[in-house]
């Protein structure tokens, strides 16, 4: 017999201490932390929702999200796709049923409203979203498993190539440091920009989301900062990888076009794969996939990001403002692109 499972709003006070209540269930993650949802809601301007799974008196775990209005469309993200999150979804341990929860979801969507419910998390099983009435969208990813203690396996691991490209880097005498320097958010986002308008795009956030990324992780030991620079001291390549004791994520990395032939990028990724073995991280999510990204060894992944639907236009309103966004981030890309004579400046 399936359970009957309630989703009820944390009352503030319990809510303030959201890390204590998750820090015992198999499912937390980074993403799951008030630090990380701090970062969420001020970034991408958010309500953040905290709700307790209950069965009766007895609480089964915890679920976040936030909500937002897009139009006339009351949208839940647990998470929400172009938030920079790989998954939120419920705190759970892995007994957890997840019918009784997925029927405390419509509910939910009932009470407030909701026109669409868009959700990832791994322990999510697909032949249950699908019976559900969920569509699923593909997010593959490489995941690397790294070496605490000792990295000759890990390095045995890494494409021939690219670890010739480490060495030919290591030979022009390039410098990586780890820093607590806030300005290597801005390097990161011009670095960002100058690759993205190369392909007429342009970064799908603005420079204030890197900025607070790096404010709100970096005091509390969750976010690796790599900048690497020429023996000059020019900054030539940054990288953001935000991290819990497990699992290491790739965020952001960039580079500057014309250091290209010194293979920075090759190093940084190296270099996060050393530092965060050296602190006991088990995993690197390198937060995507293609050729780059397939040298370093890792396994490629295809977790699913799912959503359902509770008002039809809602879908339909979704794949306009998506196919809106997309042309619009390639016409700012153009614009970068064009030199400042080009444009009349």
């Amino acid at each position: 017999m399936t359970k009957r499972y309630q989703l009820e709003p944390l009352a503030p006070g319990e809510a303030t201490r959201w890390d204590e209540l998750i820090a015992r269930y198999d499912s937390r993650e980074l993403f799951h932390s008030r630090v990380w949802l701090d970062y969420l809601a001020e970034s991408r301007r958010l309500n953040i929702h905290f709700w307790v799974i209950r069965t009766g008196s007895a609480v089964e775990g915890y679920f976040c999200g936030g909500i937002l209005r897009k139009g006339p469309f009351r949208i839940l993200g647990s998470p929400l796709k172009g938030w920079g999150t790989n998954f939120l979804g419920p705190v759970v341990n892995r007994d957890f049923d997840q019918t009784a929860f997925l029927l405390a979801l419509d509910d939910l969507a009932e009470r407030e409203h909701l026109a669409m419910v868009e959700i990832e998390n791994p322990l999510l099983r697909a032949d249950l979203m699908e019976k559900d009435g969920y569509l699923g969208m593909p997010q593959p990813t490489y995941v690397v498993a790294l070496a605490p203690g000792g990295t000759e396996a890990m390095w045995g691991r890494v494409d021939l190539k690219s670890r010739q490209k480490v060495r030919k880097a290591k030979r022009a005498e390039l410098i990586v440091e780890e820093t607590d320097d806030p300005d290597l958010a801005d390097e990161f986002f011009d670095e960002f920009v100058e690759v993205l308008s190369r392909k007429g795009l342009f970064p799908p956030y603005g420079r204030n989301c890197p900025r607070l990324l790096f404010q709100h992780l970096r005091p509390h030991g969750f976010l690796i900062a790599l900048r690497v620079s020429e023996p000059s001291g020019k900054t030539i390549a940054t990288g953001l990888f935000p991290h819990d004791e497990k699992t290491l994520y790739l965020w952001g990395a960039a580079s500057r076009i014309n250091s290209w032939s010194y293979c920075p990028n090759d190093l940084l990724q190296w270099t996060a794969m050393e530092t965060a073995s050296r602190r006991g991280i088990t995993v690197y999510n390198m937060c995507g996939y293609g050729y780059f990204k397939s040298k370093f060894g890792g396994e490629l992944l295809t977790p699913q990001r799912w959503s359902k639907y509770y008002k039809r236009s809602a879908r339909w309103a979704r794949r306009g403002y998506e196919f809106y966004f997309q042309k619009q981030t390639r016409l700012r890309g153009w614009w970068e692109h064009v030199s400042p004579r080009q444009r009349g400046g």
